[in-house]
C-alpha cells in the first residue's frame, strides 16, 4: 500500500484534488450500500454505464495512479485473470491523473501490455474519488451483480480466489477491509497515535490549573516518568538520585549565568529581577514531561534517556562527575546479627510505622541506608551515604528499634541522629567527612 503523494515536494499540490475530494464528500458509499447509476467516458472515449459492468458478474472498482508501484502489479494481475477466465468479473481502473499523464505512462515500452485497458480506465474522475473517499491506493471497491458494495479493501486481497469466492457467494463473502483515516493531515501535529502510543516522549510548556508533581512507574527498574509543573531541576534530580523527592544541594554543581532556571523563588517577591513575582517564574520555568517506553529498562539506562531529552530540550550538557564533598561515611566494628533461620517472612520489607519503630526486615546494608537517605528531607540528612563496612552484597539482617521513648521524639520528631545513635549498637558507626562522590553537573548551555 503506498500514500496517495509521490514525491514530497507535490504534498501540499495534491492536497488539493486527492486529500481536499474527502472533504467535499456529503454522501460517501459504504458497504452494504447500492451503487447508483453511473456513466463515464473512458480514456479511450468509450461510453459506458457502470451498471453494465456488474450486470453479468462481480465489479472491482481500483483507484490507482501510474506512479504507484502495487497498483501496477495488481492491475496486471487482474488482468491475467480475466484473460485466462474471461467474463467471471469486470473491473474498472479509476485515476485522478490528465489524459497526458496516462498517454505519456501508455507509451512508454513496458506498459505495451496495458495499452489494451484503455477502456477500463477513467481519468481525471473525481466523482468515484468522492463516493469512495481514500487516503491511500490501491483502493478497491468489490460490487455484486445487483450493485451492493460488499467489500472496500487494499491491493493485498486481489487474489484469484477471493475474486471467484466472491462471483460464487458475494453475500457470504468474508474478506478483511480496508479503513482509511480520513482525518489524517501529515502537514500537521501527529495525534492520531495519542491513545495507542509505546514510545513517547513529550514536553510542554507550565499549564494553567493544574497542580504540581510526578508519577514514578516502579524504582529498580523503570518504564514510564511523568511530571507535571515542575522545573527542570526536578527531572535531572529525579534521573540521578533514583527519583528520591529530596533534592540535596550538596550533590549537584550548575554552572549556569541565570539560577532562575533552576531554582523555584523561596520568597512571594523573587529576588530574579525578571520576574515580577512567583507566578510569573512558574509560567516561565515550569514545564510538563512525560517519558513512556515499550518496555522495563534499568534505572540507569533509563536515567540516561532524560538527561537526552533535557539536554535538547534546554540546550545543557548534563553529567555525573566525582567531587569532593561533605560524606556520610559508614563503617562497621562488628558483625550485624544473624537472621533467624526459622523466619518465615523472606521479602525485603523496611518501614518506619506510625507508633514510630523501625523495622527492617532481610535488608542489605545497602538497602538499610537508601531507605534512610529517602526517609528524611534534606535539611535532617543533608548528605549522602557511603558504605564503607565492607559486608558482603549478599548479607541480609533484621533490626527492630522502638523510637517511641526517645526523649526529643515528640517535641522534634525523628533525627537522623537517634538512628545513628541506635545503629551503633549493632556496629555501624556514622561519621561526616569530605570524600570523592559522584555528583550531578549541570552546564547550562544557553545565551
Amino acid at each position: 500500500m503506498v500514500t496517495k503523494i509521490k514525491p514530497l515536494i507535490m504534498l501540499l499540490l495534491l492536497a488539493i484534488s486527492t486529500y481536499g475530494s474527502a472533504q467535499q464528500v456529503t454522501t460517501a458509499l459504504k458497504i452494504g450500500d447500492q451503487l447508483p447509476d453511473l456513466a463515464f467516458t473512458t480514456y479511450s472515449g468509450k461510453k459506458i454505464m457502470i451498471k453494465d459492468l456488474y450486470q453479468n458478474g462481480p465489479l472491482i472498482i481500483d483507484f490507482w495512479a501510474t506512479w504507484c508501484v502495487p497498483c501496477l502489479k495488481e492491475i496486471r494481475l487482474m488482468d491475467s485473470f480475466d484473460q485466462r477466465k474471461p467474463n467471471q468479473f469486470k473491473f474498472l481502473l479509476v485515476s485522478s491523473q490528465n489524459k497526458k499523464a496516462i498517454t505519456d505512462f501508455m507509451a512508454r515500452p513496458t506498459n505495451e501490455d496495458m495499452r489494451s485497458l484503455g477502456d477500463r480506465i477513467i481519468i481525471e474522475d473525481s466523482l468515484l474519488n468522492n463516493l469512495f473517499p481514500h487516503k491511500t491506493i490501491p483502493h478497491n471497491i468489490w460490487i455484486d451483480s445487483k450493485g451492493i458494495i460488499r467489500a472496500i479493501t487494499s491491493g493485498e486481497e486481489i487474489t484469484e480466489k477471493n475474486i471467484f469466492d466472491f462471483r460464487a457467494n458475494p453475500s457470504a463473502f468474508k474478506i478483511r477491509t480496508k479503513s482509511d483515516k480520513l482525518d489524517f493531515r501529515p502537514m500537521e501535529v501527529f495525534h492520531l497515535g495519542d491513545s495507542t502510543f509505546t514510545y513517547r516522549s513529550i514536553i510542554c510548556p507550565f499549564i494553567e490549573g493544574i497542580a504540581s508533581g510526578e508519577v514514578i512507574s516502579q524504582r529498580g527498574e523503570m518504564k514510564s516518568y511523568f511530571q507535571f509543573n515542575q522545573p527542570i531541576l526536578r527531572a535531572l534530580w529525579g534521573a540521578y538520585s533514583s527519583y528520591n523527592h529530596g533534592i540535596r544541594p550538596e550533590m549537584i554543581e550548575i554552572h549556569t549565568p541565570d539560577s532562575s532556571r533552576f531554582f523555584q523563588p523561596k520568597v512571594r517577591n523573587t529576588i530574579h529581577q525578571k520576574y515580577a513575582d512567583r507566578t510569573e517564574w512558574k509560567q516561565k520555568n515550569l514545564f510538563c514531561y512525560s517519558l513512556t517506553l515499550p518496555y522495563v529498562v534499568p534505572d540507569s539506562l533509563f536515567a540516561s534517556y532524560i538527561y537526552n531529552d533535557m539536554e535538547r530540550q534546554f540546550n545543557l550538557k548534563v553529567s555525573v562527575e566525582k567531587r569532593r564533598i561533605n560524606c556520610i561515611v559508614v563503617t562497621a566494628d562488628q558483625k550485624l546479627p544473624k537472621r533467624n533461620p526459622e523466619r518465615k517472612e523472606n521479602k525485603l520489607k523496611i518501614n518506619y510505622t506510625k507508633d514510630r519503630i523501625l523495622k527492617v526486615n532481610n535488608a542489605t546494608i545497602t538497602e538499610l541506608l537508601d531507605f534512610l537517605f529517602r526517609l528524611f528531607p534534606p535539611e535532617r540528612l543533608p548528605y549522602p551515604f557511603i558504605n564503607n563496612t565492607a559486608y558482603p552484597a549478599d548479607l541480609r539482617f533484621d533490626i527492630e528499634e522502638d523510637f517511641s521513648l526517645e526523649p526529643d521524639i515528640l517535641k522534634s520528631g525523628l533525627s537522623s541522629e537517634m538512628i545513628f545513635r541506635r545503629l551503633k549498637k549493632y556496629g555501624l558507626n556514622f561519621k561526616t567527612q569530605v570524600q570523592p562522590y559522584p555528583v550531578l553537573v549541570i552546564h547550562d548551555l544557553k545565551k
